[in-house]
């Protein structure tokens, strides 16, 4: 679920999973290159979740980060669908 907090946070985007183990994460740039999501606020303990398996943490956050490119690339071609309308 894709949520934002215009009035405190009207730059960023969250993401919300709504799945076990249940965060809010963000996109985070280190730089101009360099761009990720990760994490910003846990409701389940995700480390504990994972039962420290860092590399499934990881292979979350990677699907997490599929799913949230694909979504920002759907909305592009729908304002390109209604552009061309």
């Amino acid at each position: 679920m894709i949520a934002d907090d215009p009035v405190t946070d009207p730059d960023n985007e969250y993401i919300f999973h709504t799945e076990r183990p249940r965060f809010f994460a963000k996109r985070v740039e280190e730089d101009e290159e360099v761009a990720y999501i990760d994490i910003v606020e846990e409701i389940d303990n995700v480390e504990e979740y994972f039962h420290g398996e860092p590399e499934k943490k990881q292979e979350l956050l990677d699907q997490l980060e599929d799913w949230y490119y694909a979504y920002m690339e759907w909305l592009d071609e729908e304002d390109d669908d209604d552009e061309e309308e």
